[in-house]
């Protein structure tokens, strides 16, 4: 099995000054990102796609979307689990998006967790019994005796790496302690595993000490068209390359305006900004007001002017 490799683009969700999905404006978006080499998989999550502010026909139509483009650029797509359905929903929807030929269908666990002899497991199972196969979101648990975050013990590692119909791990625990027992797992077995948070730094760390080789994008969502680049200079260790990245967009993107905002509105600020979409929410998630938005623009404008042509990047060649 040849595994996942660098930078899964996460979908954003665009909305209209209505509140009506952006599909136009959604679909543009997609299309630039897969229209370049280091692109090769595209992911409608959860939290990024703002799936619980979608109701079930727009999942099913964001999911046909992903699927039809990235099928059409001869690429992957995973698609989002609608995490606030009954099973015979979730059985409903898996019978639908299968027909659109996913790679994988990304499934979060939507219940409180009560311990090692809960079938957590088995849950995993409404996919598979509709012929896909299965992304397993590893977030935090939430403990159904107090509700204090857990982090996945073993048991249910194990048991994740043992189905065969799970082919892949968003690896979200944000603990470097589990995310490099879970790449040390995959060593040994066909399992993806996509590592989440952190942003190029961490994952620069992760590639020198755990060999990750997969990652869930961030910055570079902004900037599709030098993705290949970017990220065959983290794999292959391009010292000069990545130095210039971090310094130029990475850091001044994460600490000058997500870490200061949210990463959900500062990353929706700075797609509007770079002309993707509107500022539109959907409640519940905040919306950047104006006022806010203008107060970052010198930082946004800064990064956008970092970001160079590519054919002029000669440094790269």
């Amino acid at each position: 099995m040849n595994k996942l490799q660098g930078a899964i683009f996460s979908i954003p969700m665009f909305f209209k000054k209505d509140k009506s999905i952006d599909f136009i404006s959604l679909k543009n978006y997609i299309i630039k990102c897969l229209d370049n080499p280091g692109v090769d998989v595209i992911y409608a999550m959860s939290y990024n796609t703002r799936l619980r502010q979608l109701n079930f026909e727009e999942i099913v139509e964001v999911s046909k979307l992903c699927c039809e483009l990235a099928n059409s650029f001869g690429k992957k797509a995973i698609v989002g689990h609608p995490y606030t359905i009954t099973n015979d929903e979730f059985h409903n929807y898996c019978q639908i998006v299968k027909e659109f030929n996913p790679f994988a269908i990304s499934v979060l666990y939507p219940e409180r967790y009560y311990g090692k002899n809960q079938p957590l497991v088995d849950f995993y199972s409404v996919p598979k019994n509709s012929g896909l196969k299965v992304l397993v979101h590893e977030q935090k648990l939430v403990s159904g005796f107090d509700g204090s975050l857990i982090d996945w013990p073993d048991n249910l590692i194990n048991e994740v790496f043992e189905d065969n119909n799970i082919i892949a791990v968003k690896e979200d625990s944000k603990n470097d302690i589990i995310t490099k027992k879970i790449l040390g797992l995959s060593e040994k077995s066909d399992l993806n595993v996509i590592v989440a948070g952190g942003g190029k730094i961490r994952a620069r760390k992760l590639i020198k000490e755990a060999n990750l080789k997969c990652w869930l994008n961030g910055s570079l969502m902004l900037f599709p068209e030098i993705t290949d680049k970017v990220v065959n200079a983290y794999l292959n260790n391009d010292k000069d390359l990545i130095e210039w990245y971090e310094k130029n967009i990475e850091t001044p993107y994460f600490d000058l305006l997500i870490k200061k905002v949210g990463w959900h509105i500062g990353h929706k600020a700075a797609l509007h900004f770079l002309g993707y979409c509107e500022l539109e929410e959907r409640a519940p998630m905040p919306q950047m007001s104006l006022s806010d938005f203008e107060k970052y623009n010198s930082i946004l404008n800064k990064i956008k002017k970092n970001a160079p042509d590519t054919r002029r990047w000669k440094f790269l060649e």
